[in-house]
């Protein structure tokens, strides 16, 4: 398990029909770090289109976005969040988010986990 602070979470909201410009430009990064991606929704600071929205119970509006996560190398986080905002850049209001943070530990699950022995009893 790696504990060094030497690993960082990319996580970064952007609109779906972006998705393209930015699964292929992380296919062409010389180190492809791996990625999920999440179907998500919420309001940004202006809460709606146009950004005077008045909320009710029933009229709740949302934007559609999709999550990307990934865990790269502490080097190369601010290259690759800078490069999927320029990827998922339209120039528009609600283009979304890219935000970095620190991990506190890493493994991948193949290289650490052993199968429980059976036991005869």
């Amino acid at each position: 398990m790696n504990t060094d602070s030497d690993m960082m979470l990319v996580t970064a909201l952007i609109r779906p029909h972006m998705e393209g410009h930015v699964v292929r430009m992380l296919h062409d990064l010389p180190d492809f770090p791996g990625f999920t991606l999440t179907e998500t929704r919420g309001q940004g600071r202006g809460r709606g289109q146009g950004g005077a929205y008045v909320s009710s119970e029933f009229d709740l509006t949302y934007h559609q976005f999709l999550e990307l996560r990934l865990v790269c190398r502490s080097e190369l986080a601010d290259e690759i969040s800078g490069r999927i905002a320029s990827a998922a850049w339209t120039g528009r209001k609600g283009d979304g988010v890219v935000f970095i943070t620190p991990i506190h530990s890493f493994a991948r699950i193949r290289e650490i986990g052993k199968r429980p022995e059976k036991s005869n009893d």
